[in-house]
């Protein structure tokens, strides 16, 4: 779409829609390393074989976001194409009657999210779907990618026949709205691990607001305040307590303060979904959140429903549900232990310097291997290490809504009287 095209009109009266095509991390599930070990390998990864539409394949991060238009037609845009995107659009696209990509976000210049690039080519070389697919990414992506794979940003770095994907580049800032097919992306650079530079610096990750309804947050260790407040000037946030801040009563105000208050600006949504980062299982990785990360941030935000993504191997589907129902139901850890008795704050700030302990005990009589996968003693765990970073439950009506994504999933939503509503193809009956 050239620069100067005006953007598609979205048709308001239909649903968006947001499908996973990955939930794995970079190395995506299953591992072959267990696979070819039947004797040793993890349960998760064992599933797998014979059984490709096992919930515990997973493949690298991704998603595809589908737009209605006014017209009747369609936009989709997909977010990061990593290494497996070939083999999820080989699954997913038949399977969900989809055929152009109109545009494609990038988050980062990792293996996975940018290696699948290549296969693009499918898509464009001799305008098989369409001439050219817009891309999205900051500077920093650009130049990664113009570097690694000049061939994608110059066609005279390319050799042989030419069978190249054709690319029509959109070099974005990182802290202003992005309209992309008429959909309002703002991206929040986020930090994803550090750079071992002298000083240490951040290597950033986008994440991505959705039509201020959806926030896509595929890889961080660290939200930073900067970030939080920028969270606030698109969505209503909760304070420490929990609560959010109420729209003042026309009853009670004077004519002229009646007027100027029906003048304001509409109050801020709340946000209605949120897909986030789990690759540290139970606990922070130097460059992923772990669940009590992610349970923390879904606090602070107060989103209706939190969908884990970037899952490894390891840990089952099966047995990630258990433990997001438990969460979802209020249930707290038999263990005792300080701070984790009574009603906890809904979030407080945290420094990037603050690491979580290594809590030896959250993974003890876990096989690390997860061969034998103890599901009773992994959701015990899980509810640990949620309430030793997070602190304790929340009262029971504003206890989270927590599920495990997988691959295919699909959330929807759209404007209805009184706010946004959010539903998904999987749990939208599943009120545990």
């Amino acid at each position: 779409m050239p620069a100067s095209a005006p953007p598609p009109l979205r048709d308001p009266h239909k649903p968006m829609s947001l499908t996973l095509f990955g939930t794995g991390g970079s190395a995506a599930v299953p591992d072959v390393a267990c696979t070819t070990d039947p004797a040793h390998g993890c349960r998760c990864c064992l599933d797998t074989v014979g059984h490709p539409q096992s919930r515990n394949v997973r493949g690298n991060t991704g998603a595809v976001i589908r737009v209605p238009l006014e017209s009747g037609e369609e936009k989709t845009i997909l977010i990061d194409c990593g290494k497996t995107f070939r083999e999820m659009a080989l699954k997913f696209f038949p399977e969900k009657g989809l055929r152009k990509i109109d545009a494609c976000i990038l988050t980062h210049h990792h293996a996975d999210a940018i290696d699948g690039l290549d296969d693009l080519r499918a898509w464009t070389y001799h305008s098989a779907v369409e001439q050219t697919i817009p891309l999205y990414c900051t500077k920093v992506t650009y130049l990664q990618i113009a570097q690694s794979f000049a061939y994608m940003v110059s066609k005279s770095a390319g050799s042989g026949g030419g069978a190249v994907p054709s690319f029509e580049w959109h070099i974005m800032p990182d802290d202003e709205d992005w309209d992309v097919c008429g959909v309002r992306i703002t991206p929040f650079p986020l930090h994803h691990g550090i750079y071992f530079t002298e000083p240490p610096t951040p290597l950033l990750c986008l994440g991505f607001l959705i039509d201020q309804s959806v926030l896509y947050i595929s890889d961080t260790s660290f939200i930073p305040e900067a970030q939080w407040t920028r969270l606030g000037s698109y969505l209503s946030l909760p304070s420490p307590s929990g609560a959010f801040p109420s729209p003042p009563r026309r009853r009670s105000l004077s004519l002229s303060r009646a007027r100027s208050s029906a003048s304001a600006s509409p109050p801020l949504p709340r946000l209605q979904a949120l897909i986030i980062d789990t690759g540290g299982a139970l606990r922070l990785s130097p460059s992923h959140f772990g669940l009590p990360q992610a349970i923390a941030t879904a606090r602070r935000l107060g989103v209706q429903r939190t969908y884990l993504t970037d899952l490894g191997h390891g840990v089952s589907h099966a047995c990630w549900l258990d433990a997001c129902r438990a969460l979802s139901r209020g249930e707290r850890s038999p263990a005792p232990g300080e701070g984790r008795a009574g009603e906890a704050p809904a979030w407080k700030v945290r420094d990037e310097e603050e690491q979580q302990a290594p809590h030896a005990h959250v993974y003890e009589g876990l096989d690390p291997a997860g061969h034998v996968e103890d599901v009773e003693l992994f959701v015990e765990r899980a509810l640990e290490a949620v309430e030793e970073w997070a602190g304790g439950v929340r009262p029971r009506e504003e206890r989270l809504w927590v599920r495990p994504g997988f691959d295919g999933l699909t959330i929807e939503w759209e404007a209805a009287e009184g706010g946004t509503r959010v539903w998904d193809s999987e749990y939208q009956y599943d009120r545990e």
